[in-house]
């Protein structure tokens, strides 16, 4: 079986880190761990979301700290490149509507370099890109 490959969204660490309950922080911990028994992409716009957030919340090294632990763990952070940043500008003129990041991280399955984006976000929903969660 081919190994799925798989764009994290901020919204999918950020549940990590602060589920709102006990029973979502078991589904988003066994969803994290099927992501990371395929292949998990973390794209460096989710990183700067995260610390944003996570950052205020818990403090910059903690949050550093978790975004380590994910690599050590098998993600691999994927920097925005010409192809994807060309493919989210098109993105864009077709959904003006979509935050520009939200149009990064979608970029990465447009471009064939993941299968979907693990994300409840519906900002995705209106472009067509797939997408799982909880």
């Amino acid at each position: 079986m081919a190994m799925t490959t798989s764009v994290a969204d901020t919204r999918l660490l950020l549940t990590l880190e602060f589920p709102p309950d006990d029973n979502v922080k078991v589904k988003v911990e066994r969803l994290i761990q099927e992501e990371l028994a395929g292949k998990l992409l973390i794209p460096t716009i989710v990183l700067t979301e995260f610390l944003k957030v996570a950052g205020a919340r818990i403090g910059v090294e903690v949050a550093l700290t978790r975004i380590r632990i994910l690599k050590n763990r098998g993600a691999r952070v994927i920097s925005f490149d010409e192809q994807q940043a060309l493919a989210a500008g098109k993105m864009l003129l077709s959904h003006p509507e979509l935050p520009i990041a939200d149009a990064v991280i979608a970029s990465l399955v447009s471009t064939r370099k993941a299968e979907y984006i693990v994300t409840n976000d519906p900002h995705f929903e209106a472009t067509g890109i797939k997408n799982r969660w909880l």
